[in-house]
């Protein structure tokens, strides 16, 4: 989580700034306005959520608002209103980066993460050492949770989970906190501990905040093996006594040395070719980003290894802070595996990943992100902006005290426990054929005795589907994807007729 939360707080500004104008925020009334109206163009022309009727009616009520609103020069009033407009969007794509130069935010040198059983101070700068390991209860004399409540509107995300996460700095930002009537200065944050312990911590710059870490379960590390993978993009471990391999990324792009991420999904494909492998753990609850495209030779490996794609053999990690490239894998191995997801809901939804662009607001100079395009892994009509996990996991403080990994320990007692009914002969010969369904082509085909519903991906897309049917009962198949169901009709003629494809929430009609 650590490249994950920092690359959205400095928001990669630093890599696209190059000879951009400084940050300007003592300009006239007339100038803010123009700025506002340069945004909202581009958000009319650039964002896809903005089409969402909900979202739009949202974002032009509070633009109405800012825009009509004396802005001045206070640089903590004008980001966090415009922060609060981006949020109306519900894409986390759309946000301000809060320390761009000219910006330059203060937040507290201390790390936080928010376990199922409060929010604790994991790491701190020197000087604050004594308050590890302490649960936060109040901040500013407010208790946790009305703070959350009160600045959720300014955090830019897709869904809730997503949003508590980003509160563990959000949150420890002092002159965010004032701004929302929440604290009084600037410069520092009082907090009170669940011993009832009450301490004042002074903010300091993004770079005291960044060198902390939360040491979370396995983040950048094994303890299988007590082997450390600090800035690796990607790794894994094979275990041999348990025939298991553990498979970590973080995000999808070369690493700074040894193999390319090409090499390495390579590396992988040769040991799950010699069959003796039993079990795949894919962890993707520390990170996010990257290069999609490069995702398909591990998905299409894990899928097509009859030694691994099996129930129980291939388990996909998740947390609240899955999100980008990461989320569309484990949404890609759900739709096409028989991966067991395990974890926690995610950051984004199949259908909420995209690529964002930096502008410059052109009088100010302030730099804004947006999403400029999505890349579903789902049916466009997917309105989800959350993955659920198969089984979920709770994440308590004494875990990471005790050095425990909750993802792990279910992983290791998974047990298979449903038997999906096969298909007849008879019922077999009828379904087999291609049909259509939103407009995709879809087939049911036969492979070794078993039948797929299958659909392959289009030119720039990463929706595709490939999983096993099962009778479930007269009229209704099963897949291996949780609340997905084909629907069927037997008709006079002994003629069989797909009617429906019930996709989570969805009926759609099958032609």
């Amino acid at each position: 989580m650590k490249i994950e939360i920092i690359a959205l707080l400095i928001g990669f500004v630093f890599s696209c700034s190059g000879s951009a104008q400084e940050v300007n925020f003592n300009i006239d009334q007339s100038s803010w306005e123009e700025d506002f109206v340069f945004l909202k163009k581009k958000v009319e022309k650039m964002v896809p959520q903005y089409k969402n009727d909900t979202n739009k009616k949202a974002f032009d009520n509070i633009y109405e608002i800012i825009s009509s609103s004396e802005m001045g020069n206070q640089k903590e009033e004008v980001v966090f209103a415009l922060q609060r407009l981006l949020n109306t969007l519900n894409d986390e794509g759309c946000n301000v980066p809060l320390f761009q130069k000219g910006v330059d935010l203060k937040i507290l040198p201390i790390k936080t993460y928010w376990f199922n059983d409060g929010l604790y101070i994991l790491d701190a700068s020197n000087g604050y050492k004594e308050i590890i390991d302490k649960q936060i209860v109040k901040i500013n004399n407010i208790n946790i949770q009305d703070v959350f409540n009160t600045i959720k509107p300014v955090l830019n995300a897709d869904n809730d989970y997503y949003k508590k996460y980003l509160f563990q700095a959000y949150g420890l930002i002092p002159s965010l906190l004032k701004t929302v009537d929440l604290g009084t200065s600037n410069d520092e944050v009082t907090l009170e501990f669940a011993s009832g312990e009450i301490k004042t911590i002074e903010s300091g710059s993004i770079e005291s905040y960044s060198a902390l870490s939360r040491g979370l379960a396995n983040d950048e590390f094994f303890s299988a093996s007590n082997t450390t993978h600090v800035k690796e993009n990607y790794w894994f471990e094979y275990i041999p006594k348990t025939k298991t391999l553990f498979v970590q990324l973080q995000h999808i792009s070369n690493n700074d040395s040894g193999d390319s991420f090409s090499d390495f999904v390579k590396s992988i494909e040769t040991i799950l070719a010699k069959n003796k492998t039993t079990k795949v753990i894919v962890d993707v609850r520390y990170g996010g980003g990257g290069n999609g495209f490069k995702l398909k030779p591990l998905t299409d490996a894990l899928r097509d290894s009859k030694n691994i794609n099996q129930r129980g053999r291939l388990f996909v990690l998740t947390s609240n802070a899955t999100r980008g490239t990461l989320l569309e894998l484990a949404s890609i191995l759900k739709q096409n595996t028989k991966a067991v997801i395990v974890g926690e809901p995610t950051a984004e939804g199949a259908n909420t990943v995209g690529d964002i662009k930096y502008i410059t607001l052109p009088n100010s100079g302030l730099k804004v992100s947006l999403t400029h395009k999505l890349w579903p892994t789902s049916w466009n009509e997917n309105s989800s902006t959350v993955l659920l996990p198969d089984e979920k996991v709770v994440y308590n403080y004494t875990d990471r005290r005790k050095h425990k990994d909750p993802w792990l320990f279910l992983v290791d007692n998974y047990t298979v426990t449903k038997e999906q009914n096969a298909i007849s002969d008879d019922l077999k010969s009828k379904l087999i054929g291609t049909y259509k369904i939103e407009d995709r082509k879809v087939s049911i085909v036969e492979n070794n005795g078993r039948l797929f519903l299958t659909m392959k991906r289009r030119m720039k897309s990463f929706f595709e589907i490939s999983t096993e049917l099962y009778f479930l009962s007269e009229g209704t198949l099963s897949t291996d994807i949780n609340d997905v169901f084909l629907k069927y009709n037997m008709e006079d003629s002994n003629q069989l007729k797909l009617t429906a494809l019930k996709w989570k929430d969805l009926n759609l009609k099958v032609q």
